[in-house]
């Protein structure tokens, strides 16, 4: 079988584009996957560069010729839409999409709400393409769900949905780790810029434990747009002092950049708050498998992706692994981490070592979860 895997990703920014490469959604959704693949012949849109035609018709109607499979993120454009499921109808073929958010329940604060909302053209065309597709791939349980239920709701479809989880590949994040510093603890979050609610959901913590302790500095990556410091910041205790110990840095456009950009930080805490909705209960553990590879110990809220098991395999256990809290339990849990040294390394290695030996691509049988879905 003849696989075509194709996602946005690789032209999503200027430097992407520049370098023909692409960003997190591209690595844990197509280009880890696509490894994992043994059993098929699959080329990715990307790290190659085809040519199947000069129109759109002779696009589709050329790459159905050649592949049996095409394999694609979500989209959103009819035109694309209709002409990849003619052709797709028309040859036999297959087409995968993969959909690695809620956009069902987007909420309000979040950048792609107005796009998604009830009532918007969007919202109605997702369930549409996902209808015509003949998998859809998601990264969780919960999203499966929604997904699957949605379809059936607003289409009448039984429509088969995988689960496809991110995982971790070790030799990936291959760089030494920074050493510590010996005069201040530093507390980390990395994440796009549509985590406002979850980030808010902590600050009134964070000011509480940095007005108290003076040795304790916080910094985000990319979480945070530089005209909308006051929005996070505000209103929520923090002094002057402890403003002046936040740190705002920038975002990696491309993936390949950031494991190493994130071994040179030198966090003492990663943090991983999620409020309990069903948007959040739909991401996925990323930002624990993530910090875990430099020994960073993981406090996360003790929503879906943090706690409950993917696959028979555990994500983390509290107290062992990493923390999990309850909303009104940050700042314990943030004071306990700050205190003491001992816990804060013994978290990080034990998550660390549980990763590196469970929650790898490696020991995981895409190419049979493949099989099965395209029967």
């Amino acid at each position: 079988m003849k696989i075509l895997m194709a996602f946005s990703d690789w032209t999503h920014t200027e430097d992407r584009k520049k370098l023909n490469t692409y960003g997190g959604i591209g690595y844990y959704r197509i280009v880890k996957v696509a490894e994992q693949i043994k059993n098929h012949e699959v080329k990715v849109i990307g790290k190659e560069i085809l040519h199947f035609g000069d129109t759109l018709e002779e696009q589709w109607d050329n790459l159905f010729k050649e592949y049996d499979v095409f394999w694609t993120n979500y989209f959103a454009d009819p035109n694309v839409a209709t002409a990849c499921f003619y052709h797709a109808q028309k040859h036999g073929k297959k087409v995968v999409i993969d959909i690695d958010d809620n956009y069902l329940d987007v909420p309000q604060s979040n950048l792609l709400y107005e796009r998604f909302k009830e009532g918007k053209k969007e919202r109605a065309f997702l369930s549409t393409i996902l209808s015509f597709a003949d998998v859809i791939t998601t990264s969780t349980l919960p999203l499966k769900q929604r997904i699957h239920s949605h379809i059936k709701k607003t289409q009448g479809l039984d429509k088969k949905v995988v689960i496809i989880p991110n995982y971790n590949d070790i030799k990936d994040w291959d760089f030494i780790p920074a050493e510590k510093h010996t005069d201040k603890i530093v507390i980390g979050y990395t994440g796009s810029n549509s985590h406002y609610d979850d980030l808010r959901l902590i600050m009134p913590s964070m000011a509480k434990l940095m007005n108290k302790y003076e040795n304790v500095h916080f910094e985000l990556i990319g979480s945070v747009p530089k005209d909308k410091v006051k929005e996070y910041f505000g209103g929520v205790g923090f002094t002057d002092s402890s403003l002046n110990r936040i740190g705002i840095q920038p975002a990696t456009s491309i993936f390949k950049d950031y494991p190493k950009y994130l071994a040179s930080m030198k966090w003492d805490i990663g943090l991983a708050p999620l409020v309990d909705s069903e948007f959040t209960r739909s991401k996925s553990h990323i930002k624990w498998l993530e910090y875990s590879m430099y020994n960073i110990p993981t406090i996360a809220s003790r929503v879906y992706p943090y706690f409950m098991d993917i696959q028979g395999k555990k994500t983390i256990e509290d107290g062992v692994t990493g923390l999990l809290v309850k909303p009104n339990d940050w700042f314990e849990s943030l004071e306990k981490m700050v205190l003491n040294k001992e816990l804060r390394e013994r978290l990080g290695k034990s998550a660390y070592a549980y990763i590196r030996d469970n929650l790898q691509y490696s020991n995981t049988d895409i190419s049979k979860v493949v099989n099965e879905m395209l029967k």
